[in-house]
């Protein structure tokens, strides 16, 4: 990836944003070149042109997207473990950003709430795991729509109908 003025990149948690400028900047008194990157709200992160290598990448591509809906579509076995004990690996998952990442927690998100709902009890996730969940399928559908040229509604409801299909 090239990171030059205008790229589109994705950074983990963070989601979506663009490259809008590259300037040389002091980091523990040593100096780099830095990419900042500015995402929606006015957010703008500067990273060490090395680290924005590691931690920046280019929007899913149409076969990753595939990935995504195959996952969508397939669903998840609900785990038996608490919140707690599965935390961990999903933060993990957020962090990295990764599209097919964020299906498996939207996956798990949904599984367990029909599980919830199956069994008559009320269909709400703890607190923490619906966080992780609500952030995870909006970062997952801000990225099909900028990937398809959708607006984030459209690709939620995309989502939305894979998850449907399970």
């Amino acid at each position: 990836m090239q990171l030059v003025l205008g790229d589109v990149v994705v950074y983990g948690t963070y989601g979506i944003g663009r490259v809008v400028a590259r300037e040389r900047g002091l980091v523990f008194d040593v100096e780099h070149v830095m990419v900042v990157v500015e995402f929606e709200g006015g957010l703008r992160v500067s990273l060490p042109i090395e680290r924005a290598r590691l931690q920046l990448r280019a929007l899913a591509s149409e076969a990753e997207i595939e990935q995504v809906q195959q996952a969508l579509r397939e669903g998840r076995a609900v785990s038996s473990e608490p919140w707690l004990s599965r935390r961990r690996g999903a933060r993990a998952k957020l962090s990295d950003g990764d599209p097919l990442g964020l299906a498996e927690i939207v996956c798990d998100g949904v599984a367990r709430t029909r599980s919830l709902a199956a069994r008559g009890l009320r269909p709400e996730l703890a607190s923490g795991e619906r966080d992780v969940y609500l952030k995870a399928r909006g970062l997952l559908a801000c990225e099909i729509a900028q990937a398809r040229g959708l607006d984030a509604t459209e690709a939620d409801e995309w989502i939305e109908l894979q998850l449907g299909s399970a």
